[in-house]
């Protein structure tokens, strides 16, 4: 979001050129422009990489100040076109762009819940769940964020989510902490990412992780909002990274809450030495993410 009100699709674009790794099924960009016509999202996904989806023409019709990027790896739902993200919906209220990385543990009854309410689905995946949700409790709520916090109440598993709505930047992130979240700033525009790798790209300061549990509202009203009903107040103890993100997801020059992950590798390979030490000639990182530990 650029509070200066300058186009942001270059920058979410090569923001998700340095999370390529994380999904390259399939990737998108959704803009608005918050002193535009109201209810105008534009947007482009397709299948592929970001740098064969999106040329400079393309980028260059995506006016805006505020948006959303993602790349997929699909875990639920197939790989298909309109399985792409991030969501673009169209409700009473406004407009929503949404990207979700995660996976919900109760997709199932959700979908069947909202199938009987007369929803009509596009996609196959556990994300537009989320997108109806959070469009249904906005209409009993004051705020976007209200909705996505009541939307949470209703989700279960593991998300981080990148909610654009037509005047505020939205990132939350579930009580567990599962997947990874971070804010950054470049001079006057604020940004959520998935690692602190595509805010270096960008040229943006890494501020700080979004915690397990929290909801972050940018807006140039208020700058950055936080709401933490959501985190796990009894025993803060119980948050459950996902260790995946240490061993394989994530690149090694991010830094996912407090951790390096290129640290947390060689670590790893030190541990395993010590743990099931052999007489080897040579020692083999497979794959590439195993290098650092190898």
């Amino acid at each position: 979001y650029d509070f200066d009100g300058g186009d942001v699709s270059s920058t979410i674009y090569y923001g998700l050129l340095a999370l390529q790794h994380r999904g390259q099924e399939s990737c998108g960009i959704a803009v608005s422009d918050t002193n535009g016509p109201k209810r105008k999202v534009l947007s482009h996904k397709d299948m592929g990489l970001v740098n064969e989806a999106f040329t400079p023409e393309i980028l260059e019709k995506l006016k805006g100040d505020i948006g959303v990027g993602h790349t997929r790896y699909s875990t639920a739902g197939s790989s298909t076109r309109e399985n792409a993200q991030p969501l673009v919906l169209n409700y009473v209220k406004g407009t929503l762009g949404l990207a979700h990385n995660g996976n919900l543990i109760n997709a199932p009854e959700l979908r069947e819940e909202l199938a009987y309410t007369g929803a009509i689905f596009q996609t196959t995946i556990d994300s537009e769940l989320i997108a109806y949700f959070i469009a249904r409790e906005r209409l009993n709520s004051k705020s976007v964020e209200e909705a996505v916090g009541r939307a949470m109440g209703k989700i279960k598993g593991a998300y981080s989510l990148v909610i654009m709505s037509p005047r505020k930047l939205i990132g939350a992130r579930d009580p567990y902490g599962f997947r990874p979240l971070c804010i950054g700033k470049r001079d006057n525009t604020y940004l959520l990412a998935s690692e602190s790798c595509a805010l270096d790209t960008v040229g943006a300061e890494f501020v700080r992780d979004v915690l397990p549990g929290e909801i972050v509202t940018i807006s140039p009203e208020n700058g950055i909002e936080s709401d933490l009903s959501h985190a796990l107040t009894e025993n803060p103890d119980q948050t459950a990274r996902c260790v995946f993100e240490y061993i394989y997801f994530a690149r090694p020059d991010s830094v996912i809450d407090g951790v390096s992950v290129y640290h947390s590798r060689i670590m790893a390979g030190k541990y395993l030495a010590m743990d099931a030490p052999v007489d080897a000639d040579l020692v083999v990182g497979v794959p590439e993410s195993g290098n650092c530990a190898a």
